[in-house]
């Protein structure tokens, strides 16, 4: 078993008798292990409470509760039910032994104890929690993987799999001549061609950007930067969809606004921010977006007068589980992926997000990062 395992492996002993006590502590503080003591069943209840404790070494005969007695009681609850317990016992009767399996023990060590016995037998079942650890941890990303997966598949078989073939109809439209060039119907498709390829791009764009940060692929890269200068990139980006639904697009930012963060995934936040907020605001509404500096940190407000965000909606917004994708106030399609995209790059340099919503009124999200030196 290697050391580093003992060293953030914790053990709790439980006994009444202080040198046995100082005794089982001194063999397994040798062996690398972080120990913790209790002299009776209140202070090891007050332990397991405050410390995570991946064993217990626990007396079966003591004054008032019991080992036994400790152990059923501790197995009760869910958050114990897997803990390992091994009894510290001078009664080795069969009936006794069974007790103490049956009352959830996982092993016994009869006094007066050995050495090399007693470490043995810690060591085993160390190995044992630190490996069922391992195997949740695994089972747990395999998890992660799969609803990856499932997301990938949904995205590729709805969402992009859909604006292609509206793409295809009206491109084939066009070139059979059904209309003629120049007319205002042409123009209209033209312009419905030049929309959908842009939302499949930033739905494709996202899928890839999305996938690669679950997948552990995407490194964070980090450089001193003005962000003001990646705001004004990402409003550009989304001007022509602003125009189309006569949003008033308004920015309010400070010219000097230094960040230390990967310049490419925050451009991606704030084109997915800012595009979000036009999608989701009717014609004629108003999208703002601000940047300060406030004390030691850069503050971004991305605010509209849209269409807000149930209650129930708000709950489920950074889950990947309860993905929304509602459609935009003139049907604009998306993968739902946009906001967990933005929250996950945030977070990775360091940052905060905040959503604030009233349905019928609008949305506003705030991103607060640590000020950067230019």
């Amino acid at each position: 078993m290697k050391k580093e395992d003992k060293t953030f492996s914790s053990i709790l002993v439980v006994d009444d008798n202080k040198d046995n006590l100082k005794v089982v502590s001194k063999f397994l503080k040798k062996e690398g292990y972080q120990i913790a003591l209790a002299i009776n069943v209140e202070d090891a209840l007050n332990i397991l409470e405050d410390t995570p404790i991946d064993l217990v070494l626990l007396d079966v005969m003591m004054p008032g509760t019991d080992g036994f007695s400790f152990c059923r009681q501790i197995k009760k609850e869910k958050r114990f039910a897997d803990l390992p317990v091994i009894f510290l016992t001078a009664k080795t009767d069969t009936s006794d032994l069974v007790e103490g399996f049956e009352a959830g023990g996982v092993d016994y060590i009869t006094k007066p104890f050995q050495k090399k016995e007693l470490i043995a037998r810690v060591n085993n079942h160390i190995e044992l929690t630190l490996a069922k650890k391992r195997i949740q941890e695994q089972a747990e990303e395999i998890k992660k993987i799969n609803r990856t997966k499932d997301h990938l598949y949904s995205i590729i078989a709805h969402d992009i799999k859909s604006p292609f073939s509206n793409i295809s109809m009206l491109i084939s439209a066009l070139a059979e001549g059904y209309l003629e060039v120049g007319s205002e119907e042409y123009e209209e498709i033209l312009q419905s061609i030049n929309q959908s390829t842009q939302e499949t791009y930033s739905l494709l764009e996202n899928l890839l950007q999305w996938t690669r940060s679950q997948t552990g692929d995407l490194e964070v890269n980090p450089e001193t930067f003005n962000m003001k200068e990646v705001t004004g990139t990402a409003v550009r980006f989304s001007e022509l969809n602003a125009r189309n639904k006569q949003i008033d697009l308004q920015v309010e930012m400070k010219d000097n606004l230094p960040l230390h963060a990967d310049r490419n995934m925050m451009q991606s936040v704030m084109q997915n921010l800012v595009g979000n907020a036009i999608k989701f605001t009717p014609e004629g509404g108003k999208v703002t977006i601000q940047g300060i500096q406030e004390n030691d940190q850069v503050i971004v407000k991305i605010a509209d007068t849209g269409v807000g965000i149930s209650e129930e909606n708000m709950k489920k917004l950074f889950t990947d589980r309860g993905q929304i994708t509602t459609l935009g106030t003139n049907n604009e399609k998306g993968s739902g992926l946009g906001l967990l995209l933005a929250q996950s790059f945030v977070e990775q340099n360091g940052g905060k997000i905040k959503v604030e919503s009233t349905p019928g009124e609008g949305t506003t999200l705030t991103l607060t990062f640590p000020k950067a030196e230019l």
